[in-house]
């Protein structure tokens, strides 16, 4: 990967999608975006076309001009293992590093792509034991990642384990003697915490606890009247102060008394072991009132991952795009594989450059034996070969084509209801709901996007406040062809400018939210808009 080259680092985690650009070798610029429900659970891509879908349209609509890209895949996807070996090379530990997962792995181990990465044996450099960090993944999550990036116009060139992630963003701060001390970090997510440990800058064990900040999501919605999605942009923008609210305030003393039932059993259980630092990170980390109770209540060095990393950046959204950025820095930290795992395609050109030598030899044997018919076949099979590699080239131009006309998809998706004529608006069924996003529209709401699947309407929205969200979907359900009315998602938005003396500044963009609206059964279906 050349030094100067721009490289995208994305990770999903908690429903959100995270970018990081690096520039020079340098972090240019970290932001993260909510998933619909729809496309992303958790870590897990539902619908790798919509999942790059959406990426592209977030790439285009942040000006990003990444044209390769560095993926962390979630550790619940792979197998990671601390193993110890005698000491060997490179090569002998690709042969053998595959049998030590034997009996954690399903299926066939040639349905993995295994990696490892070495380990520093410190005080003892003579031993005759190496260490080893090592993982398997299944080469099928390769193959989707490589596919669902190539979607969004994105060449993938790098997949490591998150937790090599973490190991190079702890290895970006140095501080006297505080690489010998345990670490852990605390991700805090809306169903669940994950819980890691570090023993010397290496990753030791993790735990999942079973409590999130769905406790002060609940809270806020119940507080407020408004649905989760709603009352989740609440609390990230500690909307009317509702962070502060009694029963807000208690869900997070709750919450951190899970967190201090998980450190205290680690403490217990390993009675060698004593945590020096935790670290917070996850959208948890950006809202202060929980992070001032759980430094209160932890008795230990407690920073959120912007503090910790502060001389490395003073963004505050590298709380939640750390593995995004961790994938990045883990090469100019000395944290990488042998790179297997990222480069694939390279790795199947290298295999067939091997394997027609081969038949070339076999080809000359059997020349000599007689076998002209066998010779025949091979000649067939290396045309097959050549026109399956002519195949995949225009299949590549025709992408490259298909992704330059963006902005005419764009146009023919906007052919709007005014420019249609009677006999064309005569095929469209359910022509109340075109007259249902006129009166949307005319509510001071912008309609981008909609769709009519059955009895259910789903729109992407732009307006000015989280309160315009919340009044629209009570007027709507006054409509006589409405239900019901949901929030799928709402954040607010910033856009970058330039002042007068040429610096960057930050500015309220309105917000943009999904919505989707349920109709009265009739019965004709309705059908894409």
């Amino acid at each position: 990967m050349a030094k100067k080259e721009s490289i995208l680092g994305i990770s999903v985690n908690h429903g959100r999608i995270a970018m990081t650009i690096l520039k020079a070798g340098q972090v240019d610029r970290t932001l993260w975006e909510e998933v619909p429900d729809n496309i992303v659970d958790g870590n897990k891509i539902l619908s790798r076309n919509l999942f790059a879908e959406f990426l592209q349209e977030k790439i285009k609509a942040n000006g990003i001009k990444c044209k390769k890209a560095a993926y962390t895949i979630a550790d619940k996807d792979i197998f990671v293992k601390n193993i110890t070996m005698p000491v060997m090379t490179d090569e002998q530990l690709k042969y053998n590093v595959p049998f030590e997962f034997h009996d954690y792995i399903q299926g066939e181990m040639k349905d993995y792509i295994f990696d490892f990465i070495r380990r520093d044996n410190g005080e003892e450099q003579n031993s005759q034991q190496i260490r080893l960090l090592a993982y398997a993944v299944p080469a099928e999550t390769i193959s989707s990642l490589d596919e669902t990036l190539k979607l969004a116009g994105l060449k993938l060139v790098k997949a490591l384990p998150e937790t090599i992630a973490y190991e190079a963003l702890l290895k970006t701060v140095k501080h006297d003697e505080e690489d010998r001390v345990s670490k852990c970090i605390l991700d805090i997510g809306r169903r669940n915490i994950r819980m890691m440990i570090f023993k010397n800058g290496e990753f030791s064990l993790s735990h999942q606890i079973e409590a999130g900040e769905g406790l002060a999501i609940n809270a806020i919605a119940d507080e407020m009247g408004v649905d989760t999605h709603l009352a989740a942009t609440y609390l990230y923008s500690n909307h009317n102060d509702c962070n502060k609210k009694t029963s807000v305030v208690n869900a997070f003393k709750d919450l951190s008394l899970e967190v201090l039932k998980g450190i205290n059993y680690y403490e217990m259980s390993d009675l060698n072991s004593k945590l020096g630092e935790v670290i917070l990170c996850g959208t948890g980390a950006l809202t202060e009132p929980l992070v001032e109770i759980l430094k209160e209540r932890i008795d230990k060095n407690v920073y959120t991952m912007d503090e910790f990393l502060s001389e490395y950046s003073s963004d505050k959204d590298i709380n939640v795009t750390y593995t995004s950025v961790g994938i990045l820095l883990s090469e100019a930290n000395g944290i990488s594989g042998d790179g297997s795992s990222a480069q694939a395609d390279k790795r199947k050109k290298a295999n067939l450059k091997v394997i027609i030598p081969s038949i070339i030899v076999a080809l000359a044997i059997l020349g000599v034996i007689g076998k002209f018919v066998v010779y025949d076949q091979f000649s067939v099979l290396a045309r097959e070969i050549r026109y399956s590699n002519s195949l995949y080239d225009q299949i590549e131009e025709k992408n490259r084509i298909i992704q330059e006309s963006g902005e005419l998809v764009k146009e023919y998706a906007h052919y709007t209801w005014d420019g249609m004529t009677q006999e064309e608006k005569g095929r469209v069924k359910r022509t109340e709901t075109a007259a249902l996003v006129d009166f949307l529209n005319s509510q001071g709401v912008e309609v981008e996007y909609c769709s009519l699947t059955g009895t259910v309407m789903t729109l992407n929205i732009h307006t000015d406040t989280l309160e315009s969200v919340s009044k629209l979907l009570e007027t709507v359900k006054e409509q006589a062809i409405v239900e019901s009315s949901s929030v799928v998602y709402a954040a607010t938005k910033d856009k970058e400018a330039t002042d007068a003396s040429g610096e960057r500044i930050t500015t309220a963009d309105g917000v943009e939210a999904q919505i989707n609206i349920y109709l009265t059964n009739y019965e004709e279906e309705g059908n894409a808009q």
